[in-house]
């Protein structure tokens, strides 16, 4: 029976037999595999069985799912992969490593072919030589008013803090500057804008976000009574 085993700082947590059609990944207690972890969202990923294999999904999460140190928003595993979420790593394990997919026809999904790994990097390689890759946009956060420690920032990591405490890229000062404000967060798609886990009110273009929101180039955001504007540059 395939399994994954929870790890943290490489010490093993627990041991999850696969037993069923579907295992959800997060922090809240309503999961099934519940990782109690600040860099870990709420409903994180989930695991699905498809005919004999696992797919694992992204939903969405603020800081991403990595398998074998790649970004994936869904991907089937494979025996031996290493899941990466927050700051936990998940070995996936399958005694049945050589076990292949029966037939594609005779399995109704909706007329969508189950292709072999040759093929998947087949059609992946002639879609990335077929098509121009997009020019790559940094995001820069200017200043406008209030107090920071510089003027201007370029968004060039995965997560970027903005807050008081060390290590905050947008680093706030003052003696009522939050530890942690926000967080911005750079994914394929573009930029987000995420807030704290108290809660700290932001403003983009003058409305309160709910939980998290896309930036767009030329964005004005408040955080902490900061005001900023976010831009892409080439």
């Amino acid at each position: 029976m395939p399994k994954i085993i929870v790890k943290f700082n490489e010490a093993v947590i627990k041991d999850v037999p696969l037993d069923r059609e579907q295992f959800t990944i997060g922090r809240k207690p309503d999961n099934d595999v519940v990782i109690d972890n600040p860099a870990v969202s709420g409903h994180h990923a989930k695991l699905s069985r498809v005919q004999a294999v696992y797919f694992l999904e992204d939903l969405g999460s603020t800081n991403g799912t990595f398998v074998n140190e790649k970004k994936i928003d869904k991907r089937q595993l494979k025996d031996g992969d290493r899941v990466t979420i927050g700051k936990h790593v998940l070995l996936y394990e399958d005694e049945a490593k050589g076990l292949a997919l029966p037939p594609a026809q005779a399995v109704d999904t909706d007329k969508t072919m189950i292709l072999d790994t040759q093929k998947q990097r087949e059609l992946l390689k002639a879609e990335q030589t077929t098509q121009p890759k997009p020019k790559e946009q940094i995001g820069v956060l200017q200043v406008l008013s209030g107090g920071t420690d510089k003027k201007e920032y370029q968004l060039t990591g995965r997560i970027v803090l903005i807050g008081s405490q060390d290590g905050s890229t947008v680093k706030l000062t003052g003696w009522f500057a939050p530890k942690v404000a926000a967080m911005i967060s750079r994914r394929p798609a573009g930029y987000n804008i995420s807030l704290s886990e108290d809660g700290k009110k932001v403003l983009v273009n003058g409305t309160p976000i709910q939980g998290r929101a896309d930036l767009k180039d030329g964005d004005l955001l408040e955080v902490a009574g900061v005001k900023m504007s976010f831009l892409l540059k080439d």
